[in-house]
């Protein structure tokens, strides 16, 4: 199943794109949204150990103009002495106004490729491309970016808008028990305040601990509700 959602924000606009096999189709869904040939693919290695052949594969054969810079994992590389490896490798690469950055990971990575984005040149393209369910249905969506500050987190920051946020539900398949949940409790907390019928499918639901126990159906229908 294919979803795509409009984020109506008049000139900052975008969609999000949900379903299986996405990221194989990131290069053809990102061509016709003008995002200039230079691109920086921003990952951690783990995750770009799973998926990052594939998205390169994706954007080299779109003819897109690739470079790759992954970053530390964890909370607490979530820095401004980390983000200057994102502005390293900008800079390496040439990348200018019209160049774009893609963020593949979860939302650490998201936040800090999406500030990177908001203040490299004054601000350029960010395609998101979300791993964790957390992410998917709430880290990627809105422009919310920054990086902490030894006294608080996400004190350093910006709203930047992404120009698409691709959703593949297959990638989830990757992701451990506990962020799973992590992910879930953010839905959970959706069909409480505003969707009852996804609430009531939840509670029908025998497990909601991982991608395994849910019925197939289900998780296409709690991404593109909760998006």
């Amino acid at each position: 199943m294919q979803s795509l959602i409009r984020v109506n924000l008049g000139s900052l606009s975008y969609n999000i794109a949900i379903g299986a096999g996405n990221l194989d189709r990131l290069g053809e869904l990102i061509t016709p949204l003008n995002l200039g040939k230079k691109i920086l693919l921003v990952s951690n290695p783990e995750i770009f150990n799973h998926y990052g052949e594939r998205t390169r594969i994706s954007l080299e054969k779109s003819g897109f103009d690739l470079a790759i810079c992954t970053l530390p994992a964890g909370e607490e590389y979530k820095t401004p002495e980390t983000l200057q490896k994102i502005y390293d490798a900008a800079l390496k690469h040439k990348l200018e106004r019209a160049s774009t950055m893609v963020a593949l990971g979860g939302g650490i990575i998201g936040d800090m490729t999406g500030f990177a984005a908001a203040t490299w040149l004054r601000g350029i393209n960010v395609v998101q491309i979300p791993t964790s369910l957390l992410a998917m249905v709430d880290a990627s969506i809105g422009g919310k970016t920054g990086v902490n500050h030894p006294q608080g987190k996400n004190l350093i920051g910006a709203f930047h808008q992404p120009k698409l946020v691709l959703i593949d539900p297959d990638v989830l398949h990757t992701l451990p028990e506990r962020e799973f949940r992590a992910g879930m409790a953010e839905v959970i907390k959706y069909g409480v305040i505003w969707d009852q019928e996804l609430f009531d499918k939840l509670e029908q639901s025998q497990n909601l601990d991982n991608i395994q126990s849910l019925d197939p159906g289900l998780l296409p229908e709690i991404l593109t509700r909760s998006c």
